[in-house]
């Protein structure tokens, strides 16, 4: 039984001493950290954890209802094996239709943005762009999906922020650059036809 928890939907102001006043009482705390709408709380012993878990989970935190469930475990370290020749080669997954969200609000976390999408089909995908600001990515497994995201998605709010959700289009651009030819794909958001 593990010792660790996850912590989702936390607010986005969150603090780590908030979190650990928070679950005071349910036994000795030896490690927690908050990220932006998310952390993990490290319990000295797994029952405290588990009863913890039964107690918070879905309970007001802040003005939020939080998530409360044991965290995945870490990867484990490679083998020597491994090392020396190298992973196992990993089957890429099938590409998917993907879309853009823009608009999104700062502390909107991924898990967030998945669970979004997820009101319009199965998300194999979800990710905050960083370096464009107010921007996500969702990806679908069949277009079905993804063109349902966009015309039931776009408009909504996430968040409590208004949200445009299009398909997403690449193009792949050639350059030539003094002795050499570079390839590099564009993307950039489509509207579906009313």
């Amino acid at each position: 039984m593990s010792r660790r928890l996850y912590l989702g939907k936390l607010p986005p102001d969150t603090r780590s001493e908030d979190v650990s006043k928070f679950f005071d009482g349910y036994g000795k705390i030896v490690d927690c950290r908050v990220m932006t709408g998310f952390g993990f709380v490290e319990f000295e012993n797994a029952r405290d954890a588990e009863d913890a878990l039964h107690h918070f989970n879905g309970k007001n935190f802040m003005g939020q209802n939080i998530v409360v469930e044991f965290a995945k475990e870490s990867r484990p370290r490679r083998e020597p094996y491994e090392e020396r020749y190298g992973a196992p080669v990993r089957a890429r997954r099938p590409p998917g239709i993907r879309i853009v969200v823009s608009g999104i609000s700062r502390d909107t976390s991924w898990q967030d943005l998945k669970d979004f999408g997820r009101e319009a089909g199965n998300v194999s995908f979800a990710d905050i762009d960083r370096d464009t600001p107010g921007q996500g990515i969702l990806e679908y497994l069949n277009r079905e999906d993804a063109d349902r995201a966009v015309k039931e998605l776009d408009g909504r709010d996430l968040r409590g922020q208004p949200v445009r959700v299009n398909l997403f289009e690449d193009v792949s651009i050639f350059l030539l650059t003094g002795d050499t030819f570079s390839m590099f794909w564009v993307a950039w958001p489509r509207q579906l036809p009313s």
